[in-house]
This record gives structure tokens, sequence and C-alpha cells, in this order.
């Protein structure tokens, strides 16, 4: 049930970032954005902590927000056509390689 719910609160994660995004683009979506993005960020918290109970808490953190940020960052650049610069992309795997290590000798 675990990995329900990292890939949920990835979902979500991704999703808040996504809406935040399209309200920044127009002032008169902006605070709509803002409170649904809001409503998805700060409701997933609930499957972080579901989490933390059943994983030790740096992992949990750990592959949580690197999972989430990994999501965003690709969600973003498919659906506002950005492009990911080599160095980017280095980074993006860097913080890949750091999630396998966290989660080397977990009871998942």
């Amino acid at each position: 049930m675990t990995t329900v719910w990292l890939l949920t609160f990835w979902a979500m994660q991704t999703i808040a970032q996504v809406v935040f995004k399209y309200g920044s683009d127009a002032p008169e979506r902006w605070l709509t954005c803002f409170i649904i993005g809001n409503v998805f960020g700060a409701s997933s918290i609930w499957l972080l902590m579901l989490l933390y109970r059943d994983w030790d808490p740096n992992i949990a953190l750990g592959l949580g927000t690197g999972g989430g940020f990994l999501c965003a960052q690709g969600a973003l650049a498919m659906l506002f056509h950005t492009q990911i610069s080599g160095v980017q992309w280095i980074g993006a795997i860097a913080v890949a390689a750091g999630m396998a290590l966290f989660s080397i000798g977990t009871k998942a």
C-alpha cells in the first residue's frame, strides 16, 4: 500500500505545481489556481504522513519530495514546452541517483 501512497503523493504534488504554473500565466485565474494548487499540495502531506508511519522518516521524505520534484519537472517541461538543458538533466539524474541511494536497505 505504501507504493500507492508514494505514487499518489507524487501525482498530487505534480498537479499542484502544474496548476500553480497555469495560474501564474493570467491574473484572472491566479486566485483560483492558487487555491486549487494548495488543496492538492497541502492535502498530499497526509500521504507523506502515512509514509512516515511505515518508513523511516528520512527515507519517506527523500523518496517523496525527490520523486515529486522529478515528476513535476517532467510535467512542466512537457505541458509548457520548456527546454531542459544538459546540466539540468544531470541534476535530475543526480536526484534520481540520490533517491536510489536513500532507498537502499529500506523496509518498504
